[in-house]
C-alpha cells in the first residue's frame, strides 16, 4: 500500500491538466501580439481617414480661393476695358471685383488655418507604440 501512496503524491506534484503548458503559452502570446497588432493598425487606418478629411477641406477651402481669385481679375481686366467708356458701369465692376478679392483672402485664411490645426499623421498610433513600449520595458509603471 505505501507503493500506491507514493505515486500518488507524484502525481499531486504534477500540473493539473487544464493547466497551459509550453504550446499553449506560446499561442496565447501570439495571440495576444496579433489582438495588439489589429488594435494598432485599426487606430492607423482611423487616424488615415481622418487626415483625408482635413485634406480634402484643405482642397476644397484652396480651390474656393483660387476660383474667387481668378474671377477678380477677371473683372479687374473687364474694369480696365470698360474704363475707357463708362465711368458709371465702373463701380459695379470693381466693387465686384474688391468683394471677390475679399472671398479669396478668407478662403485662404480658412484653408491656412485647417492645415496649421492638423494633427500629424498617425501621431495617435505612434503615441500607443511608444507607450507599449515604455510599458513592456517596464518604465511605465503601474497599468492603469
Amino acid at each position: 500500500m505505501s507503493d500506491h501512496v507514493a505515486p500518488a503524491a507524484e502525481e499531486a506534484d504534477a500540473e493539473p491538466a487544464g493547466t497551459p503548458r509550453g504550446p499553449g503559452l506560446i499561442r496565447g502570446l501570439l495571440a495576444t501580439l496579433l489582438d495588439s497588432f489589429k488594435t494598432r493598425l485599426d487606430l492607423a487606418a482611423v487616424e488615415a481617414e481622418i487626415y483625408l478629411v482635413y485634406v480634402a477641406q484643405l482642397l476644397l477651402w484652396g480651390f474656393a480661393a483660387v476660383a474667387c481669385a481668378l474671377l477678380a481679375i477677371v473683372f479687374a481686366l473687364t474694369a480696365v476695358i470698360i474704363a475707357v467708356w463708362q465711368t458709371h458701369r465702373m463701380a459695379g465692376l470693381v466693387g465686384s471685383m474688391v468683394v471677390l478679392l475679399i472671398l479669396a483672402v478668407i478662403c485662404g485664411f480658412i484653408g491656412a488655418r485647417i492645415f496649421r490645426a492638423r494633427p500629424p499623421l498617425l501621431a495617435g498610433t505612434l503615441a500607443q507604440f511608444e507607450h507599449d513600449q515604455r510599458r513592456v520595458s517596464g518604465s511605465a509603471g503601474e497599468e492603469s
